[in-house]
C-alpha cells in the first residue's frame, strides 16, 4: 500500500501497544502539568478573583482541550478552520504567562529555576493535546475523499520549474492522485515529442486547434495520434477463371488420372472357375499371380489387372462347385 492511498493500513499487535502506552505515558505528563499549573495560577489569581480564583487555571485548560477538539471535529467532517487552531496556542502562552508572571515581576535576581519549571509543566498539558489532535487530524486527512497529494520534497529541490508546472496542472484539472499526476506528465511529455516530430519546432502554430486543445487538457496521448490503418477490400476471384494445375512430380508429367472402373472378366469366367478348382484339388491356395499363369498356359492372354479382377470376381462367387472342380 503506497503513502499516496486514502486509507492506511493495518496496525500490528506491537504497534498498538507501542502506541497505547506512549499515550498512556503522554497523558500521565499533560496530566502533571495541569495539576502544577493549575495550583499556581489559582494562587496567582486569588487577589483578583478571590474565591473564584480556581476557575481561571481551569477554564484556560478546559479551553485548550475544548478548542483543540473542535479543531479535531471540524477537521474529520471536512469543515475545519485553519485560525481555530491558533486558540489553543495563545491559550498555551497565556497560561505559561500567568505561571511564570509572579516570577518575574518579583524585585531582585530572577529565579529562573522557578521561571523554567513553572513554564515546562504547562507545556506538557498543551503538547499531549496537539500531538492527539495532529494525530486524528492526519487521519481525517487521509480518509477524506477530496483529498489531494503532495508532492515529495526532493523532486521540488531536484526539478522546482518543473514541479511547478506538475502542482499547476493538479491544481487546476483537480488530479488527487500524485502517482497518476506523474504518468499524465510522461503521456504529455511524449504527445508534445509527437507534434514536435509531426510539426517541427513551430507546431503550437501549425498543430490543428483540436490536437492544442487536448494538449493543453493533457488528453492528448501518443496512442492518440497514430494515424489510421487504411484496410484495402478484397477482390473476389473471377467466375471463369481456370481450375488449377495438377501438381507435377519432379522429373516426371503430371501424374494420369487412374481409371476406377474394373476390368470387364466375363469371358474369363468359365476357365477361371476351372483353373480355380483344380487348384484347390491340388490343395495350392488360390492367388493373382497363379490365375494369370495357369490362363496364359491354357493359351489365353490375360494381364495381372485383369487377373486380380477375376481373382476378386471368383471370391464374390463363394466357393467353388463341385461339378465345375472336375
Amino acid at each position: 500500500m503506497t503513502a499516496y492511498e486514502a486509507t492506511s493500513r493495518p496496525l500490528t499487535e506491537g504497534e498498538r501497544t507501542a502506541i497505547s502506552t506512549t499515550a498512556a505515558v503522554t497523558g500521565a505528563l499533560g496530566l502533571l502539568g495541569f495539576v502544577n499549573s493549575f495550583e499556581r495560577v489559582a494562587t496567582a489569581a486569588e487577589p483578583s478573583f478571590g474565591w473564584f480564583a480556581w476557575t481561571v487555571p481551569l477554564g484556560i485548560d478546559l479551553g485548550i482541550a475544548a478548542f483543540s477538539a473542535l479543531d479535531i471535529v471540524l477537521a474529520r467532517l471536512g469543515m475545519r478552520l485553519g485560525w481555530l487552531r491558533f486558540i489553543p496556542w495563545a491559550l498555551t502562552a497565556s497560561t505559561v504567562y500567568l505561571n511564570v508572571a509572579a516570577y518575574l515581576n518579583t524585585p531582585g535576581p530572577t529565579d529562573w529555576f522557578a521561571v523554567v519549571a513553572h513554564a515546562l509543566l504547562p507545556l506538557l498539558w498543551v503538547i499531549a493535546i496537539e500531538v492527539g489532535a495532529h494525530v486524528v487530524r492526519k487521519h481525517a486527512e487521509l480518509v477524506r475523499p477530496d483529498r489531494m497529494d503532495g508532492i515529495r520534497r526532493s523532486r521540488w529541490l531536484l526539478a522546482p520549474l518543473a514541479t511547478v508546472s506538475l502542482w499547476r496542472r493538479m491544481v487546476l484539472w483537480e488530479i488527487r492522485s500524485y502517482p497518476e499526476a506523474l504518468g499524465s506528465e510522461r503521456e504529455r511529455i511524449l504527445a508534445r515529442t509527437e507534434l514536435q516530430d509531426r510539426y517541427g519546432l513551430l507546431w503550437r502554430w501549425k498543430a490543428t486547434r483540436r490536437e492544442r486543445a487536448l494538449y493543453r487538457l493533457g488528453e492528448l496521448t501518443p496512442k492518440h495520434m497514430q494515424l489510421p490503418t487504411v484496410t484495402l477490400p478484397q477482390l473476389e476471384a473471377p467466375s471463369t477463371a481456370l481450375p488449377p494445375a495438377a501438381p507435377r512430380r519432379h522429373g516426371r508429367g503430371p501424374k494420369r488420372p487412374q481409371n476406377t472402373t474394373p476390368p470387364n472378366v466375363g469371358d474369363l469366367l468359365p476357365l477361371g472357375r476351372h483353373i480355380a478348382a483344380d487348384l484347390i484339388s491340388q490343395g495350392e491356395p488360390l492367388t493373382r499371380d497363379r490365375l494369370r499363369d495357369a490362363i496364359r498356359n491354357r493359351g489365353q492372354s490375360i494381364s495381372t489387372d485383369r487377373a486380380g479382377a477375376l481373382l476378386a470376381q471368383l471370391k464374390a462367387e463363394g466357393p467353388i462347385p463341385e461339378g465345375e472342380a472336375a
